[in-house]
């Protein structure tokens, strides 16, 4: 770290403002809403099929359910293949836990839960909540109290770091298990990648998913951070998550979603959101401010550069995608 610069975690109000700009100027919740939207019912689904929960329960009403029953069972039944074991079968009935990590104010969160309650009508799901900002915390009760009628959601607070929340799982010998579990843009921040995925894996119900949303090793983020990580306050946002999965053996697919931050507000000398962007880059605190000139010229450059951005009707568009990794369980 050179010079007196500061993390941008060390404020968590001055964070919020430069998050919140962020996602003004990116497509990263955009992005995000797709993946939900195409691709989460379908991992939710094979989750909860095939999960031991009701399918054990299902083998006991083998002798007396039949397909003429499925009609009772739309929502169970509406995406089952024709081939799946269970087609011939009433699924018991299943109760899905989720837990979020860092849920901040559980906008994502909120969007995932209602998308499983959408295709799933008749499912009571339990959602926890992993969030260590009470701010935040409050935010995402509000928006349950506000967006929840109509949904059969119940949920659980614990304002805490996911390293608190593991902690305490195992002071109190809990036997939790969760069918979906996720971290959304968390990673970086966690004490330790290795433990915090071991930990949460081992949390995982019978055929449960854990999803994890960070940026991807193409983005523009990963080639910055690559250059210029061990010059700011943290090389967080520096991972090779892949590369720790397969060392951990882990199953896992990935899903890349194209996103985009505009970022031609930074190169105007003294204007206040390039400066707000800057700091959200680099994870540094008034970072033209109080970075070295010849470190903010050079971070200059190089976000001009291919591998960070193009050009586009004289804008300057940052590469913001993203990877979402699917770990079975």
């Amino acid at each position: 770290m050179e010079s007196s610069m500061k993390p941008l975690s060390s404020d968590y109000s001055y964070y919020l403002k430069t998050f919140k700009l962020f996602l003004e100027r990116s497509t990263e919740h955009q992005c995000l809403q797709k993946f939900i939207d195409e691709n989460l019912p379908d991992i939710v689904t094979r989750a909860y099929l095939n999960s031991s929960k009701c399918s054990g329960a299902a083998e006991q009403q083998l002798s007396r359910d039949r397909v003429g029953d499925a009609h009772n069972y739309p929502s169970a039944f509406s995406m089952l293949p024709e081939d799946h074991p269970l087609g011939t079968r009433r699924p018991a009935k299943f109760e899905p836990n989720v837990l979020g990590i860092g849920s901040g104010s559980g906008k994502i969160d909120f969007e995932i839960l209602h998308k499983i309650q959408s295709k799933h009508p008749s499912l009571s799901i339990h959602d926890e909540v992993v969030e260590p900002n009470p701010e935040q915390i409050s935010s995402y009760q509000a928006r349950v109290k506000d967006e929840s009628q109509g949904l059969n959601i119940s949920s659980t607070w614990n304002q805490m770091s996911s390293e608190e929340y593991e902690k305490q799982v195992k002071e109190r010998n809990e036997s939790k298990k969760f069918d979906l579990i996720h971290m959304i843009q968390v990673l970086y921040y966690v004490q330790s990648v290795h433990d915090s995925i071991k930990f949460l894996h081992s949390l995982l119900e019978s055929n449960g998913k854990l999803l994890i949303v960070y940026v991807s090793d193409g983005s523009g983020w990963h080639s910055l951070w690559k250059t210029f990580g061990s010059r700011f306050t943290s090389s967080s946002l520096f991972l090779e998550v892949r590369k720790l999965l397969d060392e951990m053996r882990m199953k896992y697919q990935i899903h890349e979603l194209s996103s985009d931050l505009d970022i031609t507000e930074c190169f105007i000398e003294g204007n206040e959101n390039g400066e707000l962007l800057l700091d959200f880059l680099t994870e540094v605190m008034h970072f033209s401010k109080t970075a070295p000139a010849a470190l903010k010229t050079e971070v200059l450059q190089y976000l001009r550069q291919p591998q960070c951005s193009r050009e586009e009707d004289g804008k300057v568009i940052f590469n913001n995608t993203l990877q979402v990794i699917v770990i079975d369980c």
